[in-house]
């Protein structure tokens, strides 16, 4: 393979480092009915696995929860004061603080940069409280304030349509993903319907270091040409 060819399909690869968007939907499937059951999804290599939660335990600890899929409309969560496949009455299959704080947790099978969040608002209301970190995350008998600083995704608008929350302020690679109703609050209920990220892989390059790159590989196939052709008159 020539010096040339190889130079080429270095570049090549090294352009390639940047992943493209995946997006989960959740607004289909059919969980197990179950305390602690979990959805799982693998697209373009990526897994992702949805838990739910609630803060029914002694202590307004966490405890599992039954993760559902409405139809349509994304999942929710029926804690253990609901039941086990809760009814619509106050919206109680949704995501909400109506009592205690519901909690889902998306964990990955590897690192990813986080895109946004779509959902579909019940009530007239639906803020969320999100947390991101790395590693894995146990939640089981935690406080939410065991889980750090939240960050507010507040929803203005009363009309229950579908929102899209921007995650870029989480601006790291993460392992997991916890969306919360609103912590301090009541009566905000919402469905989750999809979730887009990114795997977190090696940085592309910035535009100047691309043009050192190149220019050292353009200055050592001269040399190396200039050598080889320097070597061929000697032979002959």
């Amino acid at each position: 393979m020539s010096f040339s060819l190889r130079s080429i399909l270095l570049a090549t690869a090294l352009c390639s480092t940047q992943a493209a968007a995946t997006e989960f939907s959740f607004v289909s499937g059919n969980p197990a009915d179950a305390f602690g059951n979990n959805y799982s999804q693998t697209l373009d290599g990526l897994t992702t696995t949805a838990t739910a939660w609630s803060t029914t335990e002694k202590g307004n600890r966490y405890e599992t929860a039954e993760l559902e899929i409405f139809s349509g409309f994304g999942l929710g969560v029926c804690n253990q004061d609901e039941g086990l496949n809760c009814s619509n009455a106050n919206n109680m299959h949704a995501l909400d603080n109506k009592g205690p704080n519901d909690l889902i947790l998306f964990s990955f099978s590897s690192a990813v940069k986080l895109g946004n969040l779509s959902l579909q608002q019940f009530g007239g209301d639906s803020d969320l409280s999100l947390w991101a970190g790395s590693g894995s995350l146990a939640l089981a008998g935690q406080k939410s304030k065991d889980l750090g600083s939240a960050l507010s995704a507040i929803n203005v608008s009363r009309i229950d349509t579908i929102k899209t929350v921007d995650l870029s302020a989480f601006t790291g690679s993460y392992d997991w993903l916890a969306v919360s109703a609103r912590l301090t609050q009541a009566n905000d209920f919402a469905k989750l319907r999809t979730l887009t990220v990114q795997a977190a892989v090696t940085p592309v390059p910035e535009a100047d270091t691309w043009t050192m790159l190149l220019a050292g590989l353009g200055l050592v196939g001269f040399a190396v040409h200039r050598r080889s052709g320097f070597a061929t008159r000697r032979a002959v």
